[in-house]
């Protein structure tokens, strides 16, 4: 978690306050960190693996709402939010590893310095500017678009040729529908003529995508 680079922005003695109180945590595929509504006394960091985040319905109804997976921070939306509640459920999709910061320490650190505010404050932002554009996008572009740009997520750090990119995404064809809200059969159709047209190919959770038509030079 220290490599992360807006803890970098922290107090000295800040940043030790919070490596000493954090703890690293192992889930198994399937198992619950937090539940929506439950009141929010910790901040996670996915150290390795995949987290998927479920939000519920007032009508009992579950969906997916978004993964995350290896270097990022999880219920940031909590931070300086009363009553401090997850806003959704989040599940391992995979043997995840990840680093339990308790929140108000988090939020001290953050106060530490004036850069760190500025810094952090700037992430919480882009965040949210991230959500905005999702929602914007499943109004304005169509579903091969959508799925391009969601793509683009999962690319860091994988194994590619000079052609191609190998992703690995650890959930269903299902999920991956829900996430970019069609329906299954919909997703079903866009692969095969991705497939068809030399752009993407699925075997298994393992996706062969084209890496022209990812980067949109296409």
């Amino acid at each position: 978690m220290k490599q992360h680079s807006l803890l970098a922005y922290i107090h000295p003695t800040n940043l030790e306050q919070l490596e000493r109180v954090s703890q690293a945590i192992t889930l198994k595929k399937g198992e619950t960190l937090f539940r929506q509504e439950e009141i929010a006394h910790s901040i996670y960091f996915v150290r390795e693996g995949t987290l998927k985040i479920l939000k519920t319905s007032s009508m009992g109804q579950e969906k997916i709402f978004s993964l995350y997976q290896g270097g990022q921070f999880v219920a940031l939306s909590t931070l300086f939010n009363p009553p401090h509640r997850y806003p959704a459920t989040a599940m391992a999709v995979e043997e995840t590893i990840v680093v339990k910061v308790p929140r108000e320490a988090l939020e001290a650190g953050i106060l530490s310095t004036e850069v760190a505010t500025r810094e952090w404050f700037k992430q919480l932002n882009r965040r949210l500017e991230g959500v905005q554009q999702l929602l914007t996008d499943q109004v304005f572009i169509d579903a091969k678009e959508r799925f391009r740009k969601w793509l683009q997520r999962f690319t860091t750090a994988h194994m590619s040729s000079s052609d191609d990119v190998f992703v690995k995404i650890p959930v269903t064809k299902q999920e991956i529908a829900d996430l970019l809200s069609i329906r299954r059969e919909t997703f079903s159709r866009l692969l095969g003529e991705l497939k068809e047209e030399g752009l993407c190919e699925v075997k298994g959770k393992t996706f062969k995508i084209n890496r022209q038509w990812l980067s949109g030079e296409e």
